[in-house]
This record gives structure tokens, C-alpha cells and sequence, in this order.
């Protein structure tokens, strides 16, 4: 559904000489150019361009224009007169001309395209397409952003290339949405598919024909399909379509039937965010993801609706469930443990900053004591996580004990520049007097200045 914020009454191009001598255009670097699409299919904003000399219509610097195009149909009265198709893409034609005559050096083309309510009809769904594939053929980067299916037809889909950004964002699905997005990919670096309807993912990874798709540039992609989906896609063997990713969000259940959107770029990996429905932890744990490869520069996990059960049945669920940030409020989790947090910060070596809820020291390992367990920690895990500094803990779910204090003691044992905590403020006084005595005791005491531990207020 189109916001109504989008919504612009359409109104006359304002008359303003926008050369007025206040600043001298060829020093000018970046263009931003606001317009209704049909005062350039009648050739309203040419003849206002055009009255401008020569000398103070040239941009000679100028490497990206900016476009916000209103896509908003005249009332029907205004349609006396209204150019015919010819005319109206000769129209378009010289437009896009007069901008190539004003910034010959532009190589960057980036596009938000707004609609008003109910969208195009006849008179203006062709041209919109024209203008934007003939935009595009200026720019050898082009960002497109879009909250309409129809911009383009068949013919107009085939040419648009170098697409570096597409952002779409819709209730309807188009059929020539897969064709953009698989001829653009060798020069996409970002893509985000926010759609109502069920689709098919398998189609940007796979053309026509069978044979897989790469997209060697792509550094975000995100996927938000609001519908009820397929069954999960068959696996994509030994193919590695996205080796570049930094950030990889699912905004729905995951939607691959095996570990396609994670292959190759467990070294360029940074931010990852999920919905822990069932089908994803499911495909997750039967592809081993975060099991088999190290992820050394994955800084932020964020995931959502992860519950109690799905911990108790998933190895990947307790792995993720310290960076759980934006949990449901009906749901409940598990107790962290620290040796949870343990291999979470060994596997993370950038990992500086941690949210979790108050920990439990679980299970003990093998062999050891509480009197034992000090030492036992130090040398087997330190030094690890030398840059991990802060720990952020919730006490919504537990309360605090001399068990958690243990913990935040234990892990300062092992990262070497771990040296404060954050609570709220109805908890801090009592965990500082637990961390106090827990530091006095027989066991920790032999380790002295390094437990100092700052205890801050955490905001709620």
C-alpha cells in the first residue's frame, strides 16, 4: 500500500530561475532534480530548462544526479491536448538529451520514483518506463528505487543495465522483476525485495535456462515477503551466487532448502538478521551453518521470536540466543550460559560489545569445582577476545545472583580488555556487592587487580 505521505497533489513546475547568479555552476558537483512525470511528457520542464544560456546551463563537474520523479496522472480534464504517444516520447527523448548537455561528465544515475494513489493508468505507464530506461543509459552506475511493479514492460527491461542499487518495495509481484534483477547481476551491490506476494527466489539465482547466476558485487541483499511461502526451494549445489556479502537480512522465514545465501562469503560475512520461525532453524541446523565455517568478521547476529523450545531442540537456536535484541515481549528465553558466551566471543574476534540476559554458569565441565574452576577457564580459553569490552545484561526474565557474578568475573579472566558491565539501575547496587564478595572468595581472590569490573547504568 502506497503511503499517504507519497501522496503530492500534482501542481504547475514553479517559476523560479534557478540560475540566478548566487552560485556559479561550474563549480557545482551534485544535482538533485525533483519533477511530475507528465510535465515531461508534455515538455513543460524542457522549455523551462531551455530558457537558460548556454554558459549558465552547463554543469561540467556534476558525476550524480539525484531524480525524484512523481508519478501522478493529470486530472482527466487536462487531457485536451494532451501530447500523443509520438509526441510524448519525442518529448521524453529530448529531455534526457538536455541533461546529457548539462552534465557531460554525469556517470551516476539515482532514482526514487513515488506514486500517487491508485498509480498510473494508460496515458503514463509506457512513458514512466521510457524516462527511466532512458535516464539509465546515461549513468554507467544506476540506483533505482520503487514501490511500483509497472515501470517497465518486456522491451524496456532489456535495457536497463548497470544497476548498482535496487530497491523494490510493492504489493503485487512482476513478472519482469527476476529478468531486472538477474541481467543486472554482475554490477548489483544492494537489493532489497519487500513484496506481498509469494516469491520465487529460485529465479534470481537461476535464468531461463537452468544456468546459476552470480552476482560477484552484491554486498547487502535483504528479503521481506509478506505472504505465505512454498516449500523450501530445492538446493542449489555447489553454487556460491553471492561471494560478497556484508549483510544479509531475512525479514520472513528463510526461504532457501539449503545454505545457497551463505556459501562463499563466510570471510566478508559482517551482519546477519532473521526470523526464528521453525522452517528456519530447521534449515540452518541441516546445512550446519555457523558449524562447519568460522565467520571471522561477523560482528552483529540479530534475530527474532526465538522461544524456549525452539532452544531446547536446536544447537543453532542456543548458539544465537545471546544476540537475541529485539525478542517479542510474550516470549520467554533460557538461561545464557557462559560457556555459550565463551564460544560466541572465540568465533567472533571483533566482537567489542554484548546484550544478553543475565547468565548461568550451566553445566560444569568435566573434572572441575568451584574452587577449580578459575583456574581451569584461564588456562584453557584466555587470552580470547581482545577486543570484547562490555557486557550488557538484562535482568527482566532472572535475578541477579552470585552465579552471575561469577560469570562477568570468569569471562574477565579470559578477554583481556573486558572491563565493564551494564545493568539497570534497580540491579546494579546488589550485583556490585555480589561481584564485591565473589571477588574475595578462595578461589578468585589470588587474581587480584584484574578483576576490577565497572558496573554502569544501563538505560532501559
Amino acid at each position: 500500500m502506497v503511503d499517504d505521505s507519497v501522496y503530492i497533489k500534482r501542481r504547475p513546475l514553479p517559476q523560479i530561475n534557478v540560475y540566478s547568479g548566487r552560485y556559479n555552476p561550474h563549480l557545482v558537483r551534485e544535482l538533485n532534480i525533483k519533477l511530475d512525470i507528465d510535465s515531461i511528457v508534455t515538455g513543460d520542464t524542457l522549455r523551462q530548462l531551455s530558457r537558460a544560456s548556454y554558459n549558465e546551463g552547463i554543469f561540467p563537474l556534476i558525476r550524480t544526479i539525484h531524480f525524484e520523479i512523481f508519478m501522478l496522472e493529470p486530472p482527466e480534464d487536462e487531457y485536451v491536448g494532451y501530447p500523443d504517444d509520438t509526441r510524448a516520447h519525442a518529448n521524453v527523448v529530448d529531455f534526457v538529451q538536455h541533461i546529457r548537455r548539462m552534465t557531460p561528465a554525469t556517470n551516476k544515475i539515482w532514482t526514487l520514483i513515488k506514486y500517487g494513489q491508485g498509480g498510473l493508468t494508460r496515458h503514463l505507464k509506457n512513458h514512466s518506463g521510457d524516462l527511466m530506461t532512458q535516464l539509465y543509459q546515461i549513468g554507467s552506475q544506476v540506483q533505482h528505487s520503487s514501490s511500483e511493479p509497472s515501470v517497465f514492460n518486456m522491451d524496456q527491461v532489456a535495457s536497463v543495465r548497470n544497476l548498482v542499487h535496487l530497491d523494490y518495495y510493492t504489493e503485487k509481484n512482476c513478472e519482469h522483476l527476476a529478468q531486472l534483477v538477474r541481467q543486472n547481476a554482475p554490477s548489483l551491490q544492494y537489493l532489497r525485495i519487500v513484496i506481498c506476494e509469494p516469491l520465487d527466489i529460485a529465479e534470481f539465482i537461476r535464468d531461463e535456462s537452468g544456468a546459476y547466476v552470480e552476482y560477484p558485487c552484491l554486498h547487502t541483499m535483504e528479503h521481506q515477503v509478506m505472504a505465505d511461502l512454498p516449500d523450501l526451494l530445492p538446493a542449489f549445489e555447489g553454487a556460491a551466487p553471492f561471494p560478497s556479502l556484508r549483510r544479509l537480512i531475512f525479514r520472513t522465514e528463510y526461504s532457501y532448502g539449503d545454505d545457497t545465501p551463505f556459501r562463499g562469503n563466510a570471510a566478508t560475512l559482517e551482519s546477519l538478521r532473521l526470523v526464528m520461525e521453525e522452517s528456519t532453524l530447521d534449515a540452518l541446523s541441516d546445512c550446519k551453518i555457523f558449524t562447519r565455517t568460522s565467520h571471522p568478521k561477523l560482528q552483529r547476529v540479530e534475530t527474532k521470536f526465538m522461544i524456549d523450545d525452539m532452544q531446547g531442540r536446536s544447537d543453532i537456536a542456543r548458539a544465537l540466543v545471546q544476540f537475541v535484541l529485539g525478542i517479542a515481549p510474550h516470549a520467554s528465553i533460557t538461561p545464557v550460559q557462559l560457556w555459550d558466551v565463551v564460544s560466541l566471543i572465540g568465533s567472533l574476534p571483533l566482537l567489542s560489545d554484548l546484550h544478553t540476559q543475565l547468565p548461568t554458569l550451566g553445566d560444569m565441565p568435566t573434572g572441575t569445582s568451584s574452587a577449580t574452576l578459575p583456574a581451569y577457564v584461564r588456562s584453557k580459553y584466555a587470552p580470547m577476545g581482545k577486543r570484547f569490552r562490555c557486557w550488557r545484561l538484562d535482568c527482566e526474565l532472572l535475578c541477579v545472583t552470585e552465579e552471575s557474578a561469577q560469570c562477568v568475573l570468569l569471562l574477565a579472566l579470559i578477554c583481556p580488555n573486558f572491563g565493564c558491565a551494564a545493568l539497570l539501575d534497580s540491579e546494579r547496587g546488589k550485583f556490585m556487592d555480589m561481584l564485591e564478595a565473589t571477588t574475595y572468595s578462595d578461589e578468585f581472590i589470588q587474581y587480584g587487580p584484574r578483576l576490577l569490573i565497572e558496573i554502569y547504568e544501563k538505560k532501559k
